[in-house]
C-alpha cells in the first residue's frame, strides 16, 4: 500500500468518525437504550459495582471499557459518544475490509436507521466482523478464541451462538486453541466478579433473569420477523453451496434479534447479510460515494429545518445532556423532574424509562430501583423489589412517580406491571407531573 493510499484511508476514517459523532449527538433522537447504556458506563466510572449497586442484564465488558475511557477523558455524555464513534469507525474499517464493493451502502443504512447509536450490540457486531476477517487468515485460532470470549462477556447469548461454528471445525487442535482463548477471557471475568463479590448477582441478572426477559419482552413485528427468516434461509443455502464458516457466523449473530424483532435488533445483524449479498453485485463505487455524500447533506439540511422550527434547541439547557440533541418537550420534563428530585431526594423512586436520564442529570446515584423493566431484575425480581419497597417504606416516607395508565394499556412496554400495580394499590395518589402520577405512603 502506497503512502498516498494510507493517507486517504486515514482521512476517510477521520471523516467517518466526525460524521458518526454528529449523527449520534445532533441528527438522531436519544433512545432509552442509549440512556441506559450510558448510565451503566457512567455508574462504573463513578465507582459503582455492576450487579451489586445497580442491575444490568449483560456481562460487563462493554460498559467497563467505555467507563475507563470516561474516567480518562470525562464522564459527560459527549465523551461517551466520542468513544462510541471510535467503535463505529473501527466497525466501518472492518466493513470495508469485508465488503470492499458496498461498504458505503452498509454504513449509510446504519446511519439512517440509527444503528450506530451507543449499544453493546455494536461491539458484538465489530467483534463478529473481526472474526470473519480473521477466519481468512491462518494461525489466528488463539486470537479468535479470545474474541469469542469477548463476545460472550459483551452479550452472553450472542457469544454462545457465535461459538457454535467453531465446533464444526474438523481440526481438533484449532478447536482447543480457541477454547483456551475463550477460557482466558472468562477467567478474567470470574476474577473480577469474585473480587467485587458479585458472582451470584451476575448469574441472577445475566442468566436466571433472562428467562423472565424472554417470556415478558417478546415483540414480533411481522415485517422484521419475515426479514430474519428470509435472510437465514438464504444464508443456509449459501452455506450448503460454499461450506464457508463465515456464513455460519452471519447466521449465528441473528440470535441478537430474540426476543425483540424490531428495526434495531434485526437491523444490526442484517448489515452483515446485506453486505455479503451486495458484494456479489457489480456496483459503481463513484455513484455509491456520491450517494453517500448526498445522503449526509440531505440529513443535515433536514435538521437545520427542524432547528429553525423549534423542534429542538442546540445546545439545550440540561446539565448532563447539554450537547445532545433532545426534543424541547423532553428537555422541559428533565428539568422539571430534576427540580422535584432536588426538593425530594429522600426515598423518591421514579418508576419510568427516563429514570436514568433524570437521576444522572440531577447527579443522584443510580440504584437497583431505577430500571424496573421485565427481565432486568433477576429471576422473579419484581417480588424482591416489592419486598424492598415494603421494608423501606414501613419506616420512612416514600414517594413514587409512575405512569399508572401502563397497567391497563395494551401497548407494548418493558416496565413491570406488577410493581406498578403494587404501588397503586398500597400508596396514596398525590398529584402528578407531566403525565406521571405521584404516590406517597400515608
Amino acid at each position: 500500500m502506497s503512502k498516498k493510499q494510507k493517507t486517504n484511508i486515514i482521512i476517510e476514517l477521520i471523516l467517518i468518525f466526525i460524521i458518526t459523532l454528529l449523527f449520534n449527538i445532533i441528527h438522531n433522537e436519544i433512545t432509552h437504550d442509549e440512556i441506559w447504556n450510558y448510565g451503566f458506563s457512567y455508574n462504573i466510572a463513578k465507582g459503582l459495582v455492576p450487579y451489586k449497586d445497580f442491575n444490568m442484564i449483560v456481562p460487563p465488558f462493554s460498559p467497563i471499557i467505555s467507563a475507563v475511557f470516561m474516567i480518562i477523558f470525562g464522564k459527560n455524555i459527549i465523551i461517551y459518544y466520542v468513544f462510541n464513534s471510535l467503535i463505529c469507525t473501527l466497525l466501518f474499517y472492518n466493513i470495508k475490509k469485508t465488503v470492499p464493493k458496498a461498504y458505503y451502502i452498509i454504513y449509510m443504512v446504519m446511519l439512517y436507521f440509527g444503528l450506530t447509536a451507543p449499544n453493546y450490540n455494536l461491539i458484538c457486531l465489530l467483534l463478529t466482523y473481526i472474526i470473519i476477517n480473521l477466519e481468512k487468515e491462518e494461525k489466528k485460532d488463539y486470537l479468535i478464541g479470545i474474541l469469542l470470549g469477548l463476545l460472550f462477556i459483551t452479550k452472553q447469548s450472542i457469544g454462545i451462538c457465535l461459538c457454535l461454528p467453531t465446533l464444526l471445525i474438523k481440526d481438533k487442535k484449532k478447536i482447543i486453541k480457541r477454547i483456551i482463548g475463550f477460557i482466558i477471557v472468562n477467567t478474567i471475568l470470574l476474577i473480577y466478579l469474585l473480587y467485587n463479590n458479585s458472582l451470584f448477582e451476575f448469574i441472577d441478572y445475566c442468566f436466571l433473569g433472562m428467562i423472565d426477559f424472554g417470556k415478558k419482552n417478546t415483540y414480533n413485528h411481522p415485517v422484521f420477523t419475515i426479514v430474519v427468516i428470509a435472510n437465514i434461509i438464504n444464508l443456509i443455502k449459501e452455506y450448503i453451496i460454499h461450506k464457508d464458516i463465515t456464513i455460519l457466523y452471519m447466521i449465528a449473530i441473528y440470535s441478537m434479534t430474540y426476543p425483540i424483532f424490531d428495526v434495531y435488533h434485526v437491523g444490526i445483524p442484517s448489515m452483515i447479510t446485506l453486505g455479503y449479498f451486495l458484494n456479489k453485485l457489480k456496483l459503481n463505487k463513484k455513484i455509491i460515494s456520491c450517494s453517500f455524500l448526498l445522503f449526509i447533506i440531505s440529513i443535515t439540511v433536514y435538521n437545520i429545518y427542524e432547528y429553525n422550527n423549534n423542534v429542538f434547541t442546540y445546545p439545550n439547557n440540561t446539565n448532563s445532556y447539554k450537547y445532545r440533541r433532545i426534543n424541547n418537550n423532553v428537555v422541559t420534563g428533565i428539568n422539571l423532574f430534576s427540580e422535584y428530585l432536588n426538593e425530594n431526594k429522600q426515598n423518591t423512586f421514579i418508576i419510568d424509562s427516563y429514570a436514568y436520564l433524570i437521576k444522572i442529570n440531577t447527579n443522584i446515584p443510580i440504584s437497583k430501583f431505577d430500571l424496573l423493566n421485565d427481565g432486568n431484575m433477576g429471576k422473579n425480581g419484581q417480588y424482591k423489589i416489592i419486598n424492598a419497597f415494603n421494608n423501606i417504606c414501613q419506616k420512612n416516607k416514600c414517594t413514587f412517580l409512575l405512569n399508572k395508565e401502563l397497567i391497563t394499556s395494551a401497548k407494548y412496554t418493558q416496565q413491570n406491571k406488577e410493581i406498578l400495580q403494587y404501588i397503586v394499590n398500597n400508596y396514596t395518589e398525590d398529584g402528578n407531573i407531566l403525565g406521571l402520577t405521584i404516590y406517597k405512603n400515608k
